[in-house]
C-alpha cells in the first residue's frame, strides 16, 4: 500500500509542474492544496496532499497522494491518489481510482471505483449503478440500480435495488444486507449468506478458479494508467487527441505502422549501439522507444474513451469530461487483464495502434514545420 502511495505522490509532482503550463478554469498546485469557498467553474488541482471542502459548480479532477474531498460538486468527479476520502455529496458520476478509497457521501448518479481497498459507507448511496474492482470491498450503504464487484475479499451489507453480479475469492453478504433482484456470483467457493439478509431475487453460484495476483496487477495497472493518462493530455493535448483521432480514421494503417515502428525501431538501437560512435544515440533511441510504447497504449484509451462516449452520446467537450470517459475505458481495459490470453492480446493491439497513430501525428507535424504537404 505505501507502495502505490508513493508512486502516486510522485506522479502528482510532476503533475504539479506541468499543470501551470496549462489553462484551465480553476487550478491550483502545490505539495499541500486547501481549498475552502465556493468555485465556480471545473476545479482542477494536484499536490501531495489535497483537502478539498468546497462547493465546486462543475467537475472536480484532482490528483495527488492524499486526497480529501467534500462539500458539493454539482458535476463529475474523477479522482486518482493513494487515499481518496469523499464525503459530502456529488451530483452527477464518480470515477476513481487509489490505493486506499473510502466513501461517504451521496452521489447522484454512477460509481466506477478501482482500489486495493473500497469502503462505502452505510450513509452513501448512489443514483445509479455501481462498479467496483479491488482487493478488499464493503457495500454499507444503497445503490439505487446494479452492482458489479470484482474483488479478492468482497463484503455486502447494505441495500442493493437492483441485481447483484460478483466476481471474488471470499464473498458474505451480512446481516441486514437487502438485495432487491437476482445475486449471481462466481467463486472458488460458495459465498456465506447470513440468515437475516434478504434476496428478492434469484441466487445462481458459479464456481471458478482464483487467482489473486492477476486480478491486483489489473488494479494496480488501471491506477497508475489513470494518472498518466492525466500528464500526457496536460502536457500534450493537441498531440495526445490528434493521435487518437487518426486511429478512429484509419485503424489499419495505424496499426501498421504500429506494427513496423515495434520491430524496426529497437532493432536500429541495438545497430548504433554496435558501434561504438552510435551508442549514446542508440541508448537514446531505445529511451525513447519504451516512452513511445506507454504513449501508444494511453493515446488508445483515449481514443475508446471517446469512442464509448459517442455511441452512449455523452458529451466530452470539456477536459474534465474527456478525463472521465478515458478513465472508464482504462478501467474496463484493467478489467480485461483478467481474462487470460484475450486481456494481454488488447493490450497489444491497443499498443500497436496508438504507436503507429502516434508515428503518423509526428509525422504530419515534422512535414508542417518544414512547410510540406503531408500526404497521409
Amino acid at each position: 500500500m505505501n507502495r502505490q502511495r508513493n508512486i502516486f505522490k510522485a506522479l502528482s509532482f510532476g503533475l504539479m509542474l506541468i499543470l501551470p503550463c496549462t489553462s484551465f478554469s480553476s487550478a491550483e498546485t502545490g505539495e499541500t492544496v486547501i481549498k475552502r469557498g465556493t468555485v465556480s467553474d471545473d476545479f482542477y488541482t494536484a499536490g501531495g496532499t489535497v483537502d478539498m471542502d468546497a462547493d465546486v459548480n462543475g467537475d472536480a479532477v484532482i490528483a495527488g497522494g492524499d486526497l480529501f474531498i467534500g462539500s458539493r460538486i454539482q458535476g463529475d468527479v474523477m479522482a486518482a491518489g493513494g487515499s481518496i476520502n469523499i464525503r459530502g455529496e456529488v451530483l452527477d458520476d464518480v470515477r476513481i481510482a487509489g490505493g486506499d478509497i473510502n466513501i461517504d457521501a451521496v452521489i447522484g448518479d454512477d460509481l466506477i471505483a478501482a482500489g486495493g481497498k473500497i469502503r462505502f459507507s452505510s450513509a452513501s448511496s448512489t443514483g445509479g449503478e455501481a462498479w467496483l474492482a479491488g482487493g478488499d470491498v464493503l457495500v454499507a450503504g444503497t445503490i439505487d440500480k446494479n452492482l458489479f464487484i470484482g474483488a479478492g475479499n468482497i463484503r455486502i451489507s447494505g441495500t442493493i435495488h437492483g441485481d447483484v453480479e460478483i466476481q471474488g475469492e471470499k464473498i458474505q453478504i451480512l446481516e441486514g444486507a437487502i438485495i432487491k433482484g437476482n445475486l449471481h456470483y462466481k467463486s472458488p467457493s460458495e459465498a456465506k449468506i447470513h440468515p437475516d439478509a434478504t434476496i428478492s431475487g434469484k441466487v445462481t453460484y458459479e464456481p471458478i478458479e482464483w487467482d489473486y495476483q492477476d486480478r491486483s496487477f489489473g488494479i494496480f495497472f488501471s491506477l497508475t494508467l489513470v494518472v498518466a493518462s492525466v500528464v500526457l493530455f496536460l502536457l500534450f493535448p493537441g498531440f495526445t487527441m490528434s493521435s487518437a483521432g487518426r486511429i478512429s480514421r484509419d485503424p489499419w494503417k495505424s496499426l501498421g505502422i504500429g506494427f513496423a515502428l515495434l520491430i524496426f525501431v529497437p532493432m536500429a538501437a541495438v545497430l548504433l549501439m554496435s558501434i561504438v560512435l552510435g551508442i549514446w544515440v542508440g541508448l537514446s533511441i531505445l529511451a525513447f522507444y519504451f516512452v513511445a510504447l506507454i504513449t501508444g497504449l494511453l493515446v488508445s484509451c483515449f481514443f475508446l474513451g471517446d469512442l464509448g462516449a459517442r455511441l452512449l452520446h455523452k458529451d466530452v467537450s470539456t477536459t474534465g469530461r474527456r478525463f472521465l470517459s478515458v478513465t472508464v475505458a482504462i478501467i474496463l481495459l484493467g478489467l480485461i487483464q483478467l481474462t487470460p490470453v484475450i486481456g494481454g492480446l488488447v493490450t497489444f493491439l491497443l499498443i500497436l495502434s496508438g504507436l503507429g497513430a502516434s508515428g503518423l501525428q509526428i509525422h504530419f507535424i515534422y512535414n508542417q514545420s518544414n512547410g510540406a504537404k503531408s500526404s497521409i
